[in-house]
């Protein structure tokens, strides 16, 4: 299990930094739109779809990797960090098996709809690419779910095994650990 969750671990920070690009070229294209309609009075036909296309990406790349990170996305945090126990385990396995039936089901339509004619074959109007691209970063990301929901599933029966979920949790401090 060690060897998979370092293959897990070099996912997570290539996926990472694919999000940080998106995010950086997203901000580039934003500042040369607005430069390019406000002081230039013309405007990019391409700039916005290509903003819309990364925020997809985006949502769908980096929120499959923060669901692996304490924290990384909203979930019952503030249900967990107050029980302990046999409780918490039971909500822990219940919340994963949720992301993971959905993450499921995601994938496999996103699957679905890439190998349909309509989709891989129609072309974007600003961009002049096949609507297949748009639509992968949905196949990825979702992928990656499942991939580190099923790795989670391993996490709590080790932290069960170990005992963690038998002590109190600590108590957060208001504003956090960082503030």
């Amino acid at each position: 299990m060690k060897i998979i969750t370092r293959i897990l671990d070099v996912l997570c920070k290539v996926f990472k930094w694919i999000t940080a690009l998106i995010l950086a070229a997203m901000l580039v294209a934003s500042v040369a739109e607005i430069i390019r309609r406000y002081i230039m009075g013309h405007s990019f036909v391409w700039a916005d779809e290509f903003v819309r296309y990364c925020i997809v990406a985006v949502a769908f790349l980096g929120g499959s990797v923060a669901y692996r990170e304490a924290g990384g996305l909203v979930s019952f945090d503030m249900v967990q960090t107050h029980i302990y126990g046999k409780i918490r385990v039971v909500l822990e396995l219940l919340i994963n098996t949720i992301v993971l039936a959905f993450s499921c089901y995601i994938f496999y339509n996103s699957i679905q709809n890439l190998q349909l004619p309509s989709i891989f074959r129609q072309i974007s109007i600003g961009l002049g690419i096949s609507m297949a691209i748009p639509y992968l970063p949905i196949t990825i990301g979702m992928g990656m779910l499942i991939l580190l929901a099923l790795e989670k599933y391993y996490t709590i029966f080790c932290n069960c095994r170990s005992g963690a979920y038998n002590k109190h949790p600590a108590k957060p401090e208001e504003g956090g650990t960082d503030a």
